[in-house]
């Protein structure tokens, strides 16, 4: 009788935490590294300074060589809107010329605000992910996101709004 308990409870236990594990897996969350937003910001206007100089009246889409995965502490707002026509553009490009793969510009359809201190920002989040945010997050409490940093869009005289894109999150430890 002892064995049928044990037997129940371990078939039990794998078929009730099986999917959160193999999702956790699935997910590469250690090639994030711990940054903030303004420091990826820095990042990106010191790396593209050169370009501003000698293009700075182009508007333009501005693609990085590398992503900088992160993950950063955010505060969760709750506020969403569609995803804008430029930010739509600009993953439709990234998704067929550097992944090439249109489905992955699919993944994102809305934005939703976040606040670093007193910034706030607006981040395309992949509609997976962003149906977890009602359940799991609480409006102005913490979030860490793992996104990346693929570029942005040139605006006004050189000026650029940077592009992060929300892959996954989770519940800070702290």
């Amino acid at each position: 009788m002892r064995s049928r308990f044990i037997w129940f409870g371990l078939i039990l236990f794998l078929f009730v935490f099986k999917p959160s594990i193999v999702s956790a897996q699935g997910f590469p969350w250690n090639d994030f590294e711990r940054r903030t937003l303004a420091e990826l910001i820095k990042t990106n206007q010191r790396e593209e300074e050169e370009n501003i100089r000698q293009f700075p009246d182009q508007n333009q889409f501005v693609f990085r060589g590398t992503t900088l995965p992160s993950a950063v502490q955010l505060t969760y707002t709750s506020e969403s809107r569609p995803l804008s026509a430029e930010r739509k553009k600009f993953i439709e490009t990234l998704a067929c010329s550097y992944y090439r793969n249109t489905g992955y510009a699919n993944l994102y359809t809305a934005e939703y605000l976040f606040k670093e201190g007193t910034e706030d920002y607006w981040l395309p989040v992949q509609k997976g992910v962003a149906r977890y945010f009602v359940e799991e997050l609480e409006k102005g409490g913490p979030v860490d996101l793992y996104l990346i940093s693929p570029g942005g869009l040139r605006v006004d005289k050189g000026k650029t709004i940077w592009i992060f894109l929300v892959e996954q999150f989770q519940q800070p430890n702290n």
